[in-house]
């Protein structure tokens, strides 16, 4: 009966007890509908999930709870510290490590030691087996021993993943974006003869607000007309607001070509560094090139970002000030992981 409630004000009707339904058909309604899209759904029946008895969810998890259910209680078991309901969630098949990493931020030494010295969840893990060392690593470094002994026992699957992680494409299976790689290369000593308004920063001086707005259309679109080679070439020369426009390309010949321009200034990398919007290969680049990350702004931009790589953000952890470690383990926009180990600095 409660399957058929569609609309919001059914779905709360069935959650407040409106409709008669056995006990167990009452709490896999609410299992269904604590990952409902509607927020209002969603949080009603997650107060009446946080009233229920732990061993009576699990009764309920299933392969055909929807994923959003498995993220809800995932949380849930964050909030409980009961490690028996990801146990329980790792059979639906729908669990995901990073909700892991970025949700079960308790310290409970318990709780993890549960997980870690279970065989399917030390499997499940696998695949991202270093960022869980660094979670584990910010609770416990006897944590990380225990995890550490675990892996030693899927070291065969451990080599397969890196190997396939490594396997080289067939030549055959190039990408439409690896075979325009490939025309850049030949157009490498092409030279190009580019209009001042794309490579003078004085090109907005003297400019009234509605003439700059012109200006950056007129830029816009001389850059869509030009093909990957051309983009290469002014990226690298081009004023600001070239790089901003180019710095958002897909293609990372392009983005690295922005980044690689001799003009670029350290305020420009640390806006790239700490937008979450800007590539995995800009931030990767900025935070692997002493030239492009020596600004103490950068790095701090690094370690913002969610985006960064988890062992490169707590590396570069390692170098910011006290005040905005403070800020970091506060920071609703940082992993779990990174708030833990700059809350245990701070302390």
């Amino acid at each position: 009966m409660w399957r058929q409630a569609t609309s919001a004000p059914q779905k709360l009707a069935v959650i407040n007890g409106l409709l008669p339904l056995t006990a167990s058909e009452y709490l896999k309604a609410l299992i269904f509908f604590c990952g409902d899209e509607d927020e209002t759904v969603q949080k009603a029946a997650v107060d009446k999930l946080r009233f229920t008895q732990s061993n009576e969810i699990k009764k309920i998890i299933t392969p055909e709870i929807p994923g959003n259910s498995v993220k809800t209680l995932t949380k849930l078991a964050g909030e409980r510290r009961d490690s028996s309901i990801i146990i329980s969630l790792l059979l639906t098949g729908k669990l995901q490590r990073d909700w892991i990493l970025e949700f079960l931020a308790t310290n409970d030494r318990t709780f993890w030691t549960t997980l870690v010295t279970h065989k399917d969840f030390v499997e499940f893990t696998l695949p991202q087996k270093d960022d869980f060392k660094a979670l584990l690593s910010a609770i416990s470094d006897v944590l990380l021993s225990l995890y550490e002994e675990q892996l030693s026992y899927f070291a065969e699957k451990i080599a397969e993943l890196e190997a396939e992680k490594h396997k080289e494409k067939p030549e055959d299976a190039q990408t439409e974006e690896e075979e325009e790689d490939e025309e850049v290369v030949e157009l490498e000593d092409t030279i190009f003869d580019f209009p001042d308004f794309l490579t003078s920063e004085t090109a907005f001086d003297g400019l009234s607000a509605d003439d700059m707005l012109e200006q950056r259309k007129t830029i816009a679109e001389a850059l869509r007309d030009m093909n990957v080679g051309q983009k290469i070439k002014v990226a690298m020369l081009g004023n600001l607001e070239v790089r901003k426009i180019l710095i958002k390309d897909p293609r990372k010949q392009i983005v690295m070509a922005v980044l690689g321009n001799a003009r670029i200034t350290d305020k420009e990398v640390a806006s790239i560094a700490g937008d979450p919007s800007s590539s995995l290969d800009a931030i990767s680049f900025i935070a692997s090139n002493k030239a492009l990350s020596k600004s103490y702004a950068v790095k701090l931009a690094l370690v913002n970002n969610p985006k960064t790589p988890m062992k490169t953000a707590l590396m570069l952890l390692e170098t910011i000030r006290m005040n905005d470690l403070k800020n970091i383990a506060k920071s609703r926009n940082v992993s779990n992981v990174i708030k833990q180990r700059a809350a245990k600095k701070v302390k």
